[in-house]
């Protein structure tokens, strides 16, 4: 049986287990030439490399991983550190100026391939180094879950797991299965580990802690011809991955303990 989630979001029970890489890179949306990252990996990310361990269809998994059917909480493991890296690239686009054609209108073939001795562009990618994450997440969907859960159990995937980008080959340990999270009770301040969606102004300042937000993709949907985005979330963390992010018992996110972590799930 799969697990159930509350109208809170708050499933009876969830996988947990650590990603972590030597690099990551998660492209923020909206820019083209500099190649930023989120610090965190978006739902929707997640989304995709759960798939890519079942070996889900490109575009077929993502009323799985809907806003009511599915709970994912994400845990910064490492301190949040980015580093850029100059690449060189060439357009693939045969229309550009970046390629050449031999042959005539006489000729039996034609052959268009890329000129690569000019109009080489500069771009910067904005890296993660070493990132490493904590994902506690539950699906109501049977087959999927059960799948995922036998993938995990058995250190299997259909396609390996990435942080990102593909090369950026990510390994998963420390798994747990069917972990029940408890609700946090209490009348005061909550210390979370996790993401805690919502804006800054729910997050109680500390000395020497350093917050961040981010907004990011957080649930899709199938269209003709490929996908589009139907929520993105807005989220809060830390940089440095012993502090915690502070609110009061009565805000809006649903805190749990999920064994000597406190996490929101979304």
């Amino acid at each position: 049986m799969s697990p159930q989630i509350d109208d809170d979001g708050v499933p009876d029970r969830c996988l947990s287990f650590t990603v972590r890489s030597t690099w990551g890179h998660f492209k923020r949306v909206g820019r083209s030439v500099t190649k930023q990252t989120y610090r965190v990996p978006p739902r929707t990310t997640v989304a995709g490399m759960l798939a890519a361990i079942v070996g889900a269809e490109r575009n077929s998994y993502y009323d799985v991983f809907g806003a009511d059917n599915a709970a994912i909480a994400i845990t910064p493991l490492s301190d949040i550190r980015t580093v850029n890296i100059p690449t060189v690239g060439l357009g693939t686009d045969p229309g550009q100026d970046v390629t050449t054609t031999v042959g005539n209108y006489y000729s039996e073939y034609n052959l268009t391939y890329q000129d690569t001795t000019k109009d080489r562009q500069l771009h910067a990618y904005e890296v993660l180094a070493d990132p490493a994450y904590r994902i506690d997440v539950a699906l109501e969907d049977e087959a999927f879950y059960d799948e995922l859960r036998d993938h995990l159990e058995s250190g299997t995937a259909v396609y390996p797991p990435s942080l990102g980008k593909s090369e950026y080959l990510a390994t998963i340990e420390d798994i747990e299965i069917d972990r029940p999270p408890s609700r946090v009770d209490t009348d005061g301040v909550v210390e979370i580990d996790s993401v805690v969606p919502g804006s800054l102004s729910d997050a109680i300042p500390q000395g020497g802690v350093t917050y961040g937000t981010e907004r990011s993709p957080a649930v899709m949907e199938r269209v003709d011809g490929g996908r589009r985005t139907t929520r993105f979330d807005d989220y809060v963390y830390t940089n440095q991955a012993d502090d915690v992010v502070q609110i009061r018992a009565d805000a809006d996110p649903v805190p749990v303990s999920v064994g000597s972590r406190t996490v929101v799930f979304r």
